[in-house]
Parts: C-alpha cells; structure tokens; sequence
C-alpha cells in the first residue's frame, strides 16, 4: 500500500465530505477511493470513517487522526512552494500601495532600476493616505510609517524615519536662527495638523528632553504642503530627512538645531515598513522587493 497516497486520499474525502464528490474531482471510481481508506483503516488498526449510504463522518480517532495528517500534508505542501518560489523568477503584477509622500518622494524615483532588474514584472501601484485591507484589496504590499497592531499584517521595518528641524535661507537671513529648541517659540513655525498634539516639537540631547509648545500662521495636513511654504520662505518645520534631505544637500534648506534629536511626540514608531498579509512564505515578486528596498534605503 502507498501509505502516503491513502493518507492524502483520506484528507480529501474530507474536505470534499464523501466519495462521490471526491471521485469527480479526481476522476476516480468512489469504490476505489472507499477501498484505499478501508487498506488504511486495516493498517493503523482503527476506524476512521463512519460509512452510511450517502454520507461519511469522522470517528473520534478520525478526528485525531486526520487533524495531525492534514497539518502534516500542508507544511510538506508549504515546504514544496518554499523551494520552487526560491528558483522561480519573479514574475507578474506587483500589487503596491504607498503613502503619498513616501511614495512621490522616495519610492517611485527607485521603481525604474528595480524594473530594469526584474524584466518580467509589472507594478501596479496606488497611492493613498487611507488606511485600507491588504487582503480585501489584493494588495501584495503597503509602505506606511506604521508597524500597525494587527495580527494578520506582517511588519517588516525598511528604515529608520529621522526628523529635522529646517527652514530656508532666507527666512533665517530675515528672522535669525534658533540656538536652543526654546527659540522655536519666538518663530513662524509651519504645523502638520495630521498629528494629534501637532505643535508640540520634541528634542533629545543626551538624557535631556524637551517639549517646545510651537505657533505659526500656517497649517496643512500633507507634507507636501508644508515642504513648499519653507520653500516660499514661509517659516520653520519638522520633517522627515527622507522628504527634506535633496533640499538639505543643494542648499535649497538649511537645517538648525543639530545638536539635538528631534521628533513629534505623537510619532512614537516612525521609522518605514513595509506591510503584507501572515503567511510563512511571501511570492517571490515580494520578497525580492522588500529585499531592493532595504538595501536602497539604508542610507
């Protein structure tokens, strides 16, 4: 007897709930099928199957028997996709949603090296602010600065996400420079209104931490927004490096207060992940962008 065979037929005769049923899906004479199990029975010397005309139930060793067999048949089933996932190229649609300024700023500009690498697929990306279903919506991946507390999404931490305090040449040639987190309270300050408490600029030095309550004429609740009013010499704003770094570098900005570390207090777990549904194994469309990602963020 092919032990293994019998047993695999035995899970199926359970999931299709009789004989008949199985015997169509596999093309098989039920009497066949009722055979191999009955071998099966004989050789582990009990009764798995209680057998009436139409319908099939589970004995109580049944039951034991088939819930330790079919866990056993989906990790070999697992294990079987794990390996020709590991030799397969990546193909297909990628399925991407992507917060907004993450995406315009940092994401997209990667996406073109990425294609090149992989010929053979295809990204498909929205982005959106909205919290949405990964699996509802057939999303294979979200980037969010988020690790979210859901048990279903998987979390994968991409990069840190630093904030700075800047403003423009200008505006500082007009108004001076803060020295010390205290100043920011004498100057316009530009305020992202998505965060709770969103005038409240936090800065740690060493084991010192201060909350500066800040004001300003001008509030928006995008990123966007607030990286063209410093550009239009509007005032002073705390921004991730990620959306303020180019600007930094060419001069455009120029960043204050240095010597401390900055952040917004609502901001308790900033730093960039990439989302997707539980599951042991990720295709490999997934997994190899994640893995691009890591490596071109860590900067």
């Amino acid at each position: 007897m092919n032990l293994f065979s019998s047993i695999e037929l035995f899970v199926k005769t359970i999931e299709a709930g009789n004989f008949s049923a199985l015997g169509r899906q596999l093309r098989m004479a039920p009497s066949s099928i009722s055979r191999q199990i009955n071998t099966l029975e004989k050789e582990l010397g009990v009764r798995l199957l209680q057998r009436t005309t139409r319908n099939i139930s589970l004995t109580e060793a049944g039951q034991i028997y088939y819930e330790r067999v079919s866990k056993i048949l989906g990790e070999l089933d697992e294990a079987q996709l794990a390996i020709t996932q590991l030799q397969a190229n990546p193909k297909g649609i990628l399925r991407l949603n992507i917060a907004i300024p993450l995406g315009e700023r940092i994401i997209v500009p990667l996406i073109p090296a990425f294609l090149a690498l992989y010929p053979d697929l295809k990204i498909d990306l929205t982005l959106e602010d909205r919290a949405i279903d990964l699996v509802e919506e057939r999303v294979d991946l979200s980037i969010r600065i988020s690790r979210l507390g859901d048990s279903s999404i998987v979390a994968r931490k991409l990069a840190e996400n630093q904030f700075v305090v800047c403003g423009s040449q200008q505006y500082f040639d007009t108004h001076g420079r803060p020295e010390v987190p205290n100043d920011l309270t004498k100057h316009n300050c530009i305020i992202n209104k998505n965060f709770y408490n969103s005038n409240i600029w936090q800065f740690h030095k060493g084991n010192s931490t201060q909350n500066i309550s800040v004001t300003g004429n001008f509030l928006s609740n995008t990123g966007g927004a607030l990286h063209q009013a410093m550009l239009s010499n509007l005032g002073i704003a705390i921004l991730p490096t990620w959306f303020v770094g180019e600007e930094i570098k060419q001069g455009l900005l120029q960043q204050v207060l240095e010597d401390y570390e900055a952040n917004l207090p609502a901001m308790t777990d900033s730093a960039i992940y990439a989302l997707y549904p539980a599951g042991q194994y990720l295709p490999p469309k997934v997994r190899v962008f994640i893995d691009y990602l890591i490596e071109k963020l860590a900067l």
